[in-house]
């Protein structure tokens, strides 16, 4: 509710008491003076005036873009190798232990938030202080630390849900792959944006959250037509349908500031799960491609 000073409906009234329409012109040209000046000097403006935040601060992205780069990029082409490595190998045979292992690293994240020797270096590694990134790393150690046991256990549920079946789908390689690009671009996303508009950068965040809208975000695009449950709900119009909605509903929490969820972050997560499951379905289509034979008379 905007509260507005009690004269200013008066301004006009007493110099035009009998001429109704250049008091509500005076009136309207009064309150439309007063919310411009109310705009320019909002706490965001003041904010960002005092700390000198004006203008677009691209130095602040730079380190964080050339890790997530140089992640992804090594990440996609190493990742086929080191499952070939013992005792990497076993995932590749059972895509589902990947799954499990995954969530064994969140269960230990949360652990070392309780212990006092630990704790520090999860300060450094598994929190991504926005204001001030104190290690790159946290880019990718923020998406296995968790400080809340119910965000844990929502989190994990999920990616039982989505990734023991989907890991098997595409394999272990793939969804090692596309977990961790999806885990870092969507902390460099949830850094990005608010720089691009010049929003309050004096958060932190944490958890898997990114990572698992990634996987859905390739679920969705290579299985759209798959049944998915919402809290043991079936979800109309497939897996596909449900994405659209988390992404449009990620989008509107960017800007309406829903409560104290990291929006930024899911929404690159989805974004970059959907790039890897078109990128992905290319390579399916090239590798058929080559093994069709084709017959001449």
């Amino acid at each position: 509710m905007l509260r507005l000073p009690q004269n200013i409906f008066k301004i006009g009234l007493k110099a035009h008491p009998i001429r109704s329409l250049n008091t509500n012109w005076s009136l309207k040209t009064n309150v439309f003076q007063f919310l411009r000046q109310t705009r320019l000097s909002s706490t965001w403006s003041r904010y960002n005036k005092h700390y000198g935040r004006n203008k677009i601060d691209w130095d602040r992205l730079k380190k964080p873009a050339l890790f997530t780069a140089t992640f992804c990029v090594a990440t996609t082409f190493a990742a086929p190798y080191l499952f070939k490595i013992p005792p990497f190998s076993v995932f590749q045979y059972n895509p589902k232990l990947l799954v499990y292992t995954i969530i064994g690293l969140n269960v230990a994240g949360f652990l070392a938030w309780k212990s006092p020797v630990f704790s520090r270096y999860m300060t450094r590694y598994g929190l991504l202080v926005k204001d001030n990134v104190r290690s790159q790393w946290s880019l990718l150690g923020s998406a296995f630390s968790h400080q809340d046991p119910f965000h844990l256990l929502f989190n994990m549920l999920m990616l039982f849900s989505f990734g023991t079946s989907f890991s098997a789908t595409i394999g272990a390689a793939n969804f090692l792959t596309l977990y961790l690009n999806a885990a870092v671009f969507s902390s460099f996303f949830s850094l990005a944006v608010p720089t691009l508009m010049r929003t309050s950068l004096a958060v932190a965040s944490l958890g898997a959250s990114g990572a698992l809208f990634g996987v859905l975000g390739a679920f969705s695009y290579l299985i759209p037509n798959a049944a998915v449950l919402l809290f043991f709900i079936p979800f109309p119009g497939g897996a596909w349908a449900l994405f659209l909605f988390s992404a449009a509903l990620n989008a509107a929490g960017i800007f309406m500031k829903w409560g104290r969820y990291d929006y930024t972050a899911h929404l690159g997560g989805s974004l970059a799960g959907v790039y890897y499951g078109w990128y992905y379905s290319n390579i399916i289509k090239k590798r058929n491609a080559r093994r069709q034979v084709i017959w001449r008379p």
